[in-house]
């Protein structure tokens, strides 16, 4: 059996994608585009390695969310991987949301079998030139949000805005998630 490399994991986020959701960071992306929020994740070696069973039991005790949403990394790098764990999520009635940076003419068929057991995509790199923080659930205004199934549509989205959430845990520590204004002045306005 082939082990996910993650390397994060919210179980609760309302950032990406509609309502309560969970949100998988998969380790490991080789597209490297410029300005990429995430580098991090680059890397293949780094993640924890777990087991698809593994996963989707730790993604089902968050009882209250609806969803997951896979980002990364490039959660296509490790489609083989990824594959049995979307099939399982559909099967329990999860609602499935990837973002890739690969074009739909770019991927191969295991690739595309993961994308199809998604309710909504992301497809596209990132372009840091055309960077838009004001863009629900993308960072560059190339990007395209599409909805594969008849759970959501785009009104889902709610029109376009600029998203983030900051998460404090029990030990004080903080993460940020989404795509907060390059101007921290602009919050306050």
């Amino acid at each position: 059996m082939i082990e996910l490399s993650i390397g994060g994991l919210v179980k609760r986020t309302r950032i990406y994608g509609p309502g309560w959701r969970s949100a998988v960071w998969l380790q490991g992306c080789t597209l490297a585009c410029k300005g990429c929020w995430n580098t991090e994740l680059w890397p293949t070696k780094g993640g924890t390695l777990t087991s698809q069973e593994d996963m989707l039991a730790e993604l089902l005790t968050a009882t209250d969310c609806e969803g997951v949403t896979f980002l990364g990394g490039e959660p296509l790098q490790q489609a083989e991987a990824l594959l049995p764990l979307l099939k399982d999520l559909r099967a329990v009635g999860k609602s499935i949301f990837i973002y890739s940076g690969y074009n739909r003419d770019e991927l191969d068929e295991t690739q595309l079998a993961c994308v199809e057991q998604a309710d909504i995509v992301v497809l596209g790199r990132y372009v840091q030139k055309l960077r838009n923080t004001n863009l629900r659930w993308r960072g560059s205004s190339n990007q395209v949000v599409e909805f594969l199934t008849d759970r959501y549509s785009e009104a889902d989205m709610n029109g376009e805005a600029s998203e983030y959430e900051v998460h404090i845990h029990a030990d004080g520590s903080t993460m940020v998630l989404g795509y907060p204004p390059s101007d921290p002045e602009s919050l306050y306005s």
